[in-house]
Order: C-alpha cells, then sequence, then structure tokens
C-alpha cells in the first residue's frame, strides 16, 4: 500500500501510485505538465510561473478496492524558466527550476488504532533542476524536445512521519515530448521516467516509473480547450532492505493510474492562465480521485 504527497516537474498535486515507499509522496506528479506544447521551443526570456491543485482521492489497494483512507491536499508549484537567444545542435535550450510546496489533510480509515486520526502536513517537496531541455523544429508543425532533471532531497522528511512531502533520496529524471503545434491545433505527447537511489535513512528503494502526459486543444476565440489525460506505472519493484519504513518494515506493491480530463487556457498580454480538472478512472496500488488545477505564468522579455 502506498502513501502520499506531492512534488514536481515542468511545473502539481497529488498521487500514490508513484513507485515510492509508505509515507513518501511522488516525485513527478502525473498530469503536471498537461494542457501544453512541451516540444515546441519558447521564445527568449525569463518565465515565473505557479500552477496551484487541489485534490480529493480515495487510497486504492491492489485489488483496486478502497482502503477507506482519504486524502485532501492543496499544493502550490513554483517555477522558474530561463531561455536563452541561442541554440545547441540546432535545437532552442531552456533550463528551469521547480519548488512544490504542499499543505495535506489525511482522514486515516480504516487502519491501526494507533495511526487512526487526522494529519495536517505542510512542506516543500523535492526541488527540480533541469540544466538540459532541448526542442528541435521538424517542419510542418511538428516539434520532439529531449531533457534530464534532477530532484534534489531536501524536502521535507521525517522518519517517523506518516506523510512526508520531500525524502532523502535523490532521483533521475530523463524526459522527451512530441507536439503539433499549426493552425490553432495543438496535440503533444510527453514521456517521464523517474530513477530513485535508495534512501539512506532506513534502505528502502523505490522502483523508476513510467509518465505519460497528453494533450489536444484547438483555439476558438482566443481560448484554448480540449481534453487531457496521463498514464503512470511502476515498472520495476520496491525493495526494503531496512525494513524501518513508517509503516513497520512492509514494501509497497508497484502502482498504476489512469486519468482523463480537459483544460481551457487564454493569454492577457504576458500573462497566461490555464485552468483543469482531471479525474482518474482507474487505479491501482494509488489515489482515484478528482484534482482541480489553476496555473498562471509571466513572461519577462
Amino acid at each position: 500500500m502506498r502513501q502520499f504527497a506531492l512534488a514536481v516537474a515542468g511545473l502539481a498535486a497529488i498521487s500514490t501510485a508513484s513507485a515510492r515507499e509508505p509515507g513518501v509522496g511522488p516525485t513527478f506528479v502525473p498530469g503536471l505538465t498537461l494542457g501544453q506544447a512541451n516540444a515546441v521551443p519558447l521564445s527568449p526570456g525569463i518565465r515565473l510561473a505557479s500552477r496551484s491543485t487541489y485534490a480529493d482521492s480515495n487510497l486504492l489497494e491492489n485489488d483496486s478496492k478502497a482502503t477507506g483512507m482519504r486524502f485532501t491536499a492543496v499544493s502550490e508549484i513554483l517555477l522558474a524558466t530561463w531561455v536563452p537567444d541561442t541554440t545547441i545542435l540546432g535545437a532552442g535550450y531552456k533550463a528551469f527550476v521547480v519548488a512544490p510546496f504542499v499543505s495535506t489533510l489525511t482522514r486515516e480509515a480504516p487502519v491501526p488504532a494507533a495511526q487512526r486520526g487526522t494529519t495536517t502536513q505542510f512542506g516543500g517537496g523535492n526541488p527540480k533542476l533541469q540544466l538540459l531541455d532541448l526542442s528541435w523544429t521538424l517542419g510542418e508543425g511538428f516539434y520532439d524536445s529531449s531533457g534530464f532533471g534532477v530532484y534534489f532531497p531536501i524536502g521535507q522528511w521525517a522518519l517517523n512521519a506518516p506523510v512526508n512531502i520531500g525524502a532523502p533520496f535523490w532521483t533521475f529524471e530523463p524526459n522527451g515530448a512530441l507536439s503539433y503545434f499549426k493552425d490553432g491545433w495543438t496535440a503533444s505527447l510527453q514521456a517521464v521516467y523517474d530513477i530513485n537511489t535508495i534512501n539512506p535513512v532506513n534502505q528502502y528503494y523505490s522502483g523508476d516509473q513510467v509518465v505519460l502526459n497528453a494533450t489536444f486543444m484547438k483555439m476558438f476565440s482566443g481560448i484554448n480547450i480540449g481534453p487531457v489525460g496521463y498514464w503512470l506505472k511502476q515498472v520495476n519493484s520496491d525493495a526494503n532492505y531496512g525494513g524501518r519504513t513508517v509503516y513497520g518494515g512492509t514494501t509497497a506493491l508497484p502502482g498504476e493510474q489512469l486519468a482523463v480530463g480537459g483544460t481551457a487556457s487564454t493569454q492577457f498580454g504576458n500573462l497566461s492562465v490555464q485552468l483543469m480538472v482531471t479525474q482518474d478512472v482507474y487505479a491501482q496500488n494509488g489515489l482515484y480521485g478528482t484534482k482541480g488545477w489553476l496555473t498562471f505564468s509571466y513572461h519577462f522579455h
């Protein structure tokens, strides 16, 4: 069984089907980068963005049955992106840093009596630095991109805390995207792969995970609108080499999660605004629920 919290990448929210030891939240939140033409090169300048998320979910176990544990979370992701007026290997270049913050309210029932009650936790997740991010123009409206990010193990974490926002281990994240962006149409598919190191405090290994984010939008009178969806799956098993996790030495089972939703975004000069709702339609060893997303991004030329 897998617990919850948060952290991020290109821009966040919650999920537990995410290759994590019990009591530790995911690194890359599925759905985080939806509603964007992920592979299209950005114009030069600095962009500052925030993505606020509210999520209300129930934890499902290995047979997708409800455990009775409910999670609500309010999260805030801060993102700073630098785009110089330069190219590398014929590609547009950018670099960005992400800092996630989460406040959680957890209703835990049924669980052992000693763990029942409500837990409120606020803290910062592991920040991400992506110094390598390249976007190529393929022609006829098609673009592709590739990048590599690193999550630093400095988020909020305590060995005996029932819910943690960060984790004391590193995560390495190769990622890539393919986008179509032309004549008011936007279609984008992004793939992210997270590789975790072993937790040095309790010797727990969280297995690798893959995330696919899909976006399809059409511009109508200055508003981009359309469906979105994401799929997350853990691709190898966790391992517990120390037995000192918060849930008494248990090893979390691999998780999977599938969600669909819709997004609408518009532009006010240099300010971009995006509203999005996603609903999980399948989950195993993870959270099943609804998320609301609101993003603001300002471009300093």
